[in-house]
């Protein structure tokens, strides 16, 4: 795995007076096409950080602090960090949900933050001891890869070697995994060349390939980390001939050990691999379960994943209700994991007025993600708003991530119960802890 690569960056630090907008609005504007925003996307990200900014001044802090703003390139990504001091703070415009009111009714305190959360790709809230954090998240525009070609011949050759790709290399193995799977089967940057070359050059994301003596690609494997413990691989894709099982076999047991080599000069503790057959991997990997999904015609895909340690594991502390301690028992013990299990409820404790959720929708699989961002009273009302406008769009498939190393995100488990969630899945040590995967089941799972 390559050395950690320094981000690269600016930052200045403000009064939270509007007099400085326009040193805001510029800082923001040319850090964001240097750091390699086309000229549309770094203007969205100018307007979002102006309507932001405003927030903060008028409404949050006005003349009590000094605003911290730090943009950064990561591979594909351009973030823009606003962070202050912790005060109360209304968020609720940040939610997919929340609609432009008429002008002459309008809050236009909220209206800003309704057009910032609508500018940028995704957006992250984070306490950092005193601080809150809000990240305005905006991707590089890429040209998607042409369809159309002339499928190429599988690899057939028995000698191969593994090695890091070139940047022409990884646009061909993209080329690759997009001519020998179903596109419900691979991630979306595939579909995106240049944005797979950007992530692995960026150091976040990781790759290796099994190469022929001609220079042909038999199979290649991807891994980034999921968190500070946890590696996630994606792979490995072969693309030997079917009926030719004995070097399809041997390149995707060099791809693994390769990659687990790799990792284990890391930190990691954690790897979950999620391989694009539902293969048997019970040499390298303990099998962590699986995720049905259903496209608009109901037919049914079943994505797999696998799970290892790298290294020992000392155990860690999760926060979870009653209403699934059953669930997490048995599957600590089966993963043979120590945690443990503190209770977490609600005490009558003051809490926020509204709750906002993160949603990383995915309309080409129908698919969507829920994360709870910030807590609030309302998160009931708000989650059914969510999963009405899911349904309204057509999208059957909704995964909701609960970090149970954060007690008061595990609070609002028994809301997902209520609404039709329940736990299929733990993902050990993904977030501050481990995640646990809720899906929705209407009818009952």
């Amino acid at each position: 795995m390559n050395a950690p690569v320094l981000l690269p960056h600016t930052s200045i630090r403000v009064t939270a007076n509007d007099m400085f907008l326009p040193v805001v609005m510029t800082f923001v504007e040319q850090s964001s096409l240097a750091l390699g925003l086309g000229k549309p996307e770094a203007l969205k990200m100018t307007l979002a950080s102006e309507e932001l900014f405003l927030h903060l001044c008028r409404v949050v802090i006005p003349n009590l602090g000094m605003i911290n703003i730090r943009c950064a390139c990561k591979g594909h990504v351009v973030r823009s960090d606003f962070s202050f001091p912790e005060t109360s703070l209304n968020l609720h415009a940040f939610n997919i949900t929340a609609s432009p009111q008429p002008l002459e009714t309008a809050d236009m305190d909220q209206m800003r933050l309704i057009l910032a959360s609508r500018s940028v790709d995704r957006l992250k809230i984070r306490r950092k001891k005193n601080l809150l954090q809000i990240s305005l998240i905006k991707e590089k525009k890429y040209p998607q890869a042409l369809d159309g070609q002339k499928k190429p011949y599988p690899f057939t050759c028995r000698d191969f070697a593994i090695h890091c790709p070139t940047a022409e290399e990884l646009k061909f193995l993209a080329l690759l995994i997009r001519s020998f799977y179903a596109n419900n089967k691979i991630p979306r940057f595939f579909q995106y060349p240049g944005m797979l070359v950007d992530m692995i050059r960026g150091g976040d994301y990781h790759a290796i390939i099994a190469q022929g003596p001609a220079g042909e690609i038999g199979g290649g494997i991807v891994w980034h980390l999921l968190s500070d413990k946890t590696v996630e691989v994606i792979g490995p894709y072969i693309f030997g001939d079917s009926g030719s099982s004995r070097p399809v076999l041997n390149i995707a047991a060099s791809l693994i050990e390769a990659c687990i080599s790799e990792v284990g000069r890391t930190s990691a503790i954690a790897m979950i691999c999620y391989p694009p057959e539902s293969g048997q991997y019970d040499e390298y990997f303990e099998y962590l379960g699986h995720i049905n999904s259903y496209s608009t015609s109901g037919v049914q895909v079943q994505r797999s994943s696998w799970f290892r340690m790298i290294h020992e594991d000392f155990g860690t502390v999760v926060w979870a209700t009653k209403d699934i301690e059953d669930f997490l028992q048995q599957t600590y013990r089966r993963l043979f994991l120590s945690r443990d299990i503190r209770k977490v409820a609600d005490d009558g404790e003051t809490q926020h007025a509204h709750s906002v959720l993160s949603t990383n929708i995915d309309r080409l699989r129908y698919k969507v993600s829920l994360d709870i961002l910030w807590p609030g009273a309302d998160i009931e009302d708000n989650l059914s708003r969510h999963l009405q406008l899911f349904q309204k769009e057509g999208i059957r498939n909704v995964i909701f991530e609960i970090d149970s190393g954060i007690a008061w995100k595990s609070a609002i488990i028994p809301c997902l119960l209520k609404n039709g969630f329940q736990p299929i899945q733990i993902l050990p040590y993904a977030g501050d802890g481990d995640v646990i995967l809720f899906q929705l089941f209407p009818c009952g799972p």
